[in-house]
């Protein structure tokens, strides 16, 4: 099989304009590696509307072409023309395109190194052009030597760390997993693991054990001979101070019906077991899911977090739905049993609620329906605000009996809709108004 007709051998392509960012909209993530740099880090993309078509412009010569909107293909040009990533591609006529560069890393089918495509850590069994993205998807372009069968060459690392801010000083865990081009997930033993200065070996299971440092965000760095590294950022602050990760400062009085300090409760991370039938066999998964810390809830349930079963998309989201409902009813009956680390405001619970295809654990009223959520200082106060403005808009436009709101909870900037039944139907006009 030639390279012009390699499913591997993908396209890039260059979007000529910028996809706006929408509460609403479903995101794709992307990240680029080169062979010996980073060329673009993990960037979240939302995916325009199912059928748009896209004009895309080659940066070395200028040729143009239309591709779908959610294709990987337009993801990466968007990318391109995004962060100044040059590529090149030549036109082969009946035969498509074929990728020549990105960044100015050519592919050379014939010894290697080539850019490869996986998604959702599979080495893709269609070109970037035909590769049609959904919410949460996860991009991987790959600049890799080629094995004997002019495959890919390397392995995938992947990281996984906590997802919650850390005091300094505390320990932490995090798993590097390796998979190969079909997607298989194995533990990466004897991988590099390189944060703040410090390296430590993973495990024969994949895991490390490092230190919270220093005041803010940093990277922890997986490598391994044979392997593409990955990395993960991990935010640290002192005990007394958390805004140096974007979190509000300690409160000054303690919460209400609280009659005095709580003391310090170890939270990190709950196990959840699960089990559940899909497609006539029944599965069963382990999901390590972070409790929440004043400051650091709503929690977003990751695929990452799930493990114990290969599963398919539709199966995953499933799985990770469910994990969202058994985590909020053990936060909601630890705090009836008296854990101050996870009370809330009078009149709020643990929820679990969907948004942009990803289920959170929010802490919500009894009759609220969550329509958005950022975290962080003013800008994405603002940012939420002024989404909750249009979603008001909406309301008023389809005559709709609901109440949009922006209310600040543990540290989330929060968009709220009541009565909860109202949140399909503001949905629906606020997608009939961006078509």
């Amino acid at each position: 099989m030639t390279s012009i007709t390699r499913a591997t051998c993908a396209t890039a392509f260059a979007v000529l304009f910028a996809i706006p960012a929408s509460g609403l909209g479903a995101e794709a993530t992307i990240r680029i590696e080169g062979t010996s740099r980073i060329v673009l880090p993990e960037t979240a993309y939302v995916l325009p509307a199912a059928g748009t078509s896209l004009t895309i412009r080659d940066t070395a010569d200028g040729d143009v072409m239309s591709v779908g909107g959610r294709t990987a293909a337009a993801q990466l040009g968007n990318a391109s023309r995004l962060h100044s990533i040059g590529f090149g591609f030549t036109d082969w006529g009946q035969w498509g395109f074929a990728l020549d560069s990105i960044g100015g890393d050519p592919s050379d089918w014939n010894a290697g190194p080539a850019w490869f495509l996986k998604s959702n850590h599979r080495l893709s069994a269609v070109g970037a052009g035909s590769l049609e993205l959904a919410d949460g998807d996860e991009v991987l372009w790959v600049l890799s030597p080629l094995d004997g069968n002019y495959d890919m060459a390397l392995a995938e690392l992947d990281v996984v760390g906590p997802t919650r801010p850390l005091p300094a000083g505390q320990s932490f865990t995090v798993r590097v997993d390796s998979y190969d081009n079909a997607g298989t997930r194995t533990p990466a033993a004897g991988a590099t693991v390189a944060y703040r200065g410090a390296t430590v070996a993973t495990a024969a299971d994949g895991t490390a054990t490092l230190t919270a440092g220093g005041s803010g965000p940093a990277d922890v760095v997986a490598t391994r001979t044979g392997a593409v590294r990955d990395s993960a950022r991990v935010c640290a602050h002192p005990a007394a101070d958390p805004t140096a990760c974007d979190l509000p400062p300690l409160p000054k009085a303690t919460m209400p019906d609280d009659t005095g300090q709580a003391a310090a409760q170890d939270t990190g991370d709950v196990r959840v077991p699960l089990t559940f039938r899909t497609a006539g066999r029944t599965v069963s998964l382990r999901a390590e899911v972070p409790l929440p810390e004043s400051g650091s809830a709503p929690v977003a349930i990751r695929r990452q977090m799930l493990s114990g079963a290969d599963l398919t998309t539709g199966e995953m989201r499933r799985a990770m739905g469910k994990v969202a409902s058994h985590l909020a009813a053990y936060l909601n009956q630890r705090a009836r049993e008296g854990d101050t680390t996870l009370a809330l405001p009078a009149g709020n619970s643990w929820q679990a609620a969907w948004l942009s295809g990803t289920p959170y654990v929010v802490p919500m009223k009894r009759d609220e329906a969550l329509m958005g959520v950022t975290s962080g200082g003013p800008r994405n106060t603002a940012a939420t605000r002024a989404r909750t403005g249009a979603f008001r808009r909406h309301i008023a436009r389809c005559d709709l009996d609901a109440t949009a709101v922006t209310v600040r909870r543990h540290g989330y900037a929060l968009t709220t809709v009541t009565p909860a039944s109202a949140r399909p139907a503001v949905v629906r006009c606020a997608t009939r108004a961006r078509g």
